[in-house]
């Protein structure tokens, strides 16, 4: 009986223990995911303030339980947080952590996204050979994974720089490439994105029908998606198009479809661009009492900025 009782203690204190440390790790590791899907909201915004606080919270939740993977996505995170910030030291300093992470326990993934990111650095820095070398590491990384995903979104950035070198050729052959893979994958928002540099390519080319029609693609995948940072974007290209093109009223139709999607964002720098550029329609077609409307809109919004700053 004694020794039966002894057996039943030791399963008891078995199932205690793994109960306290089980489901511990299970419960931070759920709040280090939900800390995660909340900064990618604020992120999708372009609201990089609050996306970066919740991707230090998620940070430090996985941190608590050694979660390697998490860690080293809440680091490259954080830094596409600092990039758009224009803080590229940060940046470098917090994807050297997450490359060391992501080395040692061989996401190559992880490694393609890190790499990438340091492409995109270089590029702002207009340090274009770099970047294009930091991209093709990253397009290797992501081949080991299998992950077309990657190639395809890293093929998009590999155009975008040769558009900078003024390689267009090769642009196109790069960016159709991109658009291949993320259409077989459906991979809306990389189409999005692809769509509408290729859009910009035709508009450099002055083939402006050409232009409007990966514009508007750009358009319906970001509006499919709800990307609304994306959507704004594309409204805006539109609108330029049809400025360039001296139809004003279609022009004006969608900067004011923009200004309307950024103010419901909340992003300033975006709502005084799209003003700017109704006023001067506004001013050119001769419609002075509405541009009036929209200069006190103006005044107002800049006030405020300068208010809160």
């Amino acid at each position: 009986m004694k020794k039966a009782f002894l057996v039943l203690c030791m399963v008891v204190c078995a199932f205690t223990v793994s109960c306290a440390t089980d489901r511990p790790v299970t419960t931070v590791k759920e709040n280090a995911r939900g800390f995660e899907k909340l900064a990618h909201e604020h992120y999708n915004r372009g609201d990089f303030e609050n996306a970066v606080l919740f991707f230090r919270k998620a940070l430090s939740e996985d941190r608590k339980v050694g979660n390697f993977v998490g860690v080293a996505s809440d680091l490259y995170n954080i830094a596409r947080c600092y990039v758009n910030f224009g803080l590229y030291e940060n940046a470098n300093k917090v994807l050297g952590e997450a490359i060391e992470i992501n080395g040692h326990i061989e996401n190559k993934s992880g490694l393609g996204d890190d790499h990438s990111l340091l492409a995109t650095i270089s590029t702002r820095k207009k340090e274009y050979e770099t970047a294009m070398e930091l991209y093709k590491t990253a397009e290797g990384y992501y081949r080991e994974a299998k992950d077309e995903k990657g190639i395809a979104t890293v093929h998009n950035n590999i155009g975008s720089l040769l558009i900078k070198m003024g390689r267009y050729d090769e642009a196109h052959e790069s960016i159709e490439s991109s658009i291949t893979i993320h259409a077989r994958t459906k991979n809306h928002a990389g189409l999005a994105a692809a769509y509408n540099n290729l859009g910009y390519l035709f508009e450099l080319e002055e083939n402006e029908k050409k232009a409007l029609e990966y514009y508007l693609l750009a358009l319906g995948e970001d509006q499919y998606t709800e990307n609304s940072l994306g959507i704004s974007s594309d409204l805006h290209n539109i609108a330029g198009y049809y400025k360039k093109l001296g139809d004003f009223e279609k022009a004006l139709f969608h900067y004011k479809r923009a200004l309307e999607v950024n103010r419901e964002l909340g992003i300033i720098a975006r709502e005084r661009q799209d003003l700017e550029m109704i006023i001067d329609i506004l001013d050119t077609v001769g419609r002075d009492e509405e541009k009036a409307v929209y200069e006190k809109t103006l005044k107002q919004l800049t006030a405020a900025e300068e208010k809160s700053s």
